[in-house]
């Protein structure tokens, strides 16, 4: 089949990765891509790249419109574009893209501790605040995680350890900035994800070790289906109709999620090596494609990310 795929973010970690994907799936396909800036890796990927105004800028919709008149699929991998184009609902047909309000309630940090606290408080880490209010802070213990209460991955965060760094939160922009529950750091990292088009409700979780940028660079498969079962009830609750990125840690036998993201990951090419083909799925299921409804994972396996993604074992 030959498609022409529109793909955001074209110079990004996310991006590349998705489109190695469709590229062995749909090697006819014609692959554009966007971004801020022109030149970076992307252009080795993808057939041509355009750059892109920002969101925030007022030809970003017109551009939008234009380049999209004859592309068959919209991909977008930045969270600043996915949440314009699920709140302007711009090209809804033919944009992989999940529903505005699972968006709406996983694109901040603060909403999405809020609604694991009201659903699946068990899941849930004990706090998550705002910056702005310092009267919670003060009572809290050190060590705290800090993060950008909008943001993806493991990126713009630090543990405030100290009465320094304490006292330096002063400087920062108290409405951007979350701090939050600091888990176990001996504890590893999970990063599940979740897939879900009506009956066909499907996990892949990875142990991980991040690369400093935020991204995941090794990975192995781990099986827990008590764990599986309680995350699948996320996708459930929410009626997913799509993907969706689940980051937790295992504390004394029980998850704790500290972030969900409403997109594929950047792991997403890893998973799709041992047989997890979340992106093909959910492009797929859009375009009414049909795909095989058995998957069979190839487990114990371990693999890492650096320039290319190659499986050790």
């Amino acid at each position: 089949m030959k498609l022409k795929i529109l793909i955001t973010g074209a110079h990004g970690d996310l991006a590349c990765s998705i489109i190695k994907i469709i590229k062995k799936e749909f090697p006819m396909s014609i692959i554009i891509g966007t971004d801020l800036i022109k030149h970076g890796p992307g252009e080795e990927l993808f057939d041509k790249i355009y750059k892109s105004p920002s969101v925030k800028n007022t030809k970003y919709k017109k551009f939008f419109k234009n380049i999209v008149k004859k592309i068959d699929l919209i991909i977008p991998t930045t969270e600043t574009e996915i949440n314009y184009l699920a709140k302007n609902k711009l090209t809804k047909k033919k944009i992989l893209i999940n529903k505005y309000q699972i968006i709406k309630t996983f694109n901040e940090k603060i909403k999405t501790h809020n609604f694991l606290i009201k659903e699946f408080k068990p899941m849930s880490l004990k706090y998550c605040y705002l910056l702005k209010n310092s009267s919670r802070i003060k009572n809290k213990k050190l060590p705290f995680f800090l993060k950008k209460n909008i943001g993806s991955g493991n990126q713009n965060y630090q543990i405030i350890d100290n009465k320094i760094k304490l006292q330096n939160l002063t400087q920062l922009n108290n409405k951007e900035w979350v701090i939050e529950e600091y888990l176990n750091k001996k504890s590893p990292e999970f990063t599940a994800a979740i897939v879900k088009f009506k009956k066909f409700n499907k996990i892949c979780i990875f142990k991980r070790k991040l690369h400093k940028l935020g991204h995941t660079m090794y990975a192995e498969v781990y099986k827990n289906p008590k764990i599986e079962r309680q995350l699948l009830k996320i996708s459930q609750r929410i009626n997913l109709n799509g993907c969706l990125n689940v980051q937790f840690k295992i504390i004394n036998n029980r998850i704790k999620i500290f972030d969900i993201n409403p997109r594929l990951s950047s792991s997403v090419r890893m998973r799709d090596m041992i047989g997890f083909h979340d992106c093909i799925w959910w492009i797929k299921n859009k375009l009414n494609i049909n795909f095989a409804t058995k998957i069979k994972i190839k487990n114990k396996l371990k693999i890492i990310k650096s320039f290319e993604e190659k499986i050790i074992s």
